[in-house]
């Protein structure tokens, strides 16, 4: 049995050269790879949505369902509040829902600064030695933020047409980095 205190998911990834047809092709990957893109909209008319797109390269295996694809995970939003996006260990994140946790912190009051850490305190109270991952958050009325832990930086883009037609790159210090 595993010990999910310690290791996440029943699997190891397959990094042989036969174990995939692409993966002739590809090349070894290691714990700060990622390729995950999530993104908040909302228009002038208040209508909020996420989306997001991942690989999962790091854990590719067949039959693997990734965190992006389970709401309030990888994404989550409800127009009345606000909405999330998270991107990091998918099979810990998966967990602990941390984008659904992001939304109803805002609906209890929080910032959605605060609210990021928060959820991200979440997880990484539980995995402080092998989680690294961030999470953006915003508000039905515009506010943002966003929290990382375990990278150095977490660069962000946010684009306000209100305040200005250029689009604004964003880093945010992270947490639990101290060792790299």
């Amino acid at each position: 049995m595993v010990n999910s205190t310690k290791k996440c998911g029943p699997y190891t990834p397959d990094f042989s050269e036969d174990s995939s047809p692409s993966r002739k092709f590809a090349r070894k990957s290691h714990r700060f790879d990622h390729d995950t893109i999530g993104m908040i909209a909302l228009d002038s008319t208040g209508k909020m949505a996420v989306g997001t797109s991942t690989n999962g390269k790091n854990h590719k295996i067949p039959g693997r369902s990734s965190d992006s694809a389970i709401p309030g995970c990888g994404g989550f939003v409800d127009e009345s509040v606000g909405a999330a996006v998270a991107t990091g260990d998918g099979d810990i994140m998966m967990r602990f829902s941390p984008a659904f946790l992001a939304v109803e912190l805002m609906r209890g009051g929080m910032s959605p600064q605060k609210a990021a850490e928060v959820s991200l305190n979440r997880i990484t109270t539980k995995y402080p030695d092998s989680y690294s991952g961030a999470i953006v958050a915003a508000s039905k009325d515009g506010e943002y933020g966003a929290a990382c832990y375990g990278i150095k930086k977490f660069p962000y883009s946010v684009r306000d047409s209100q305040q200005s037609s250029k689009t604004r790159v964003i880093e945010v210090e992270c947490t639990g980095n101290e060792n790299l």
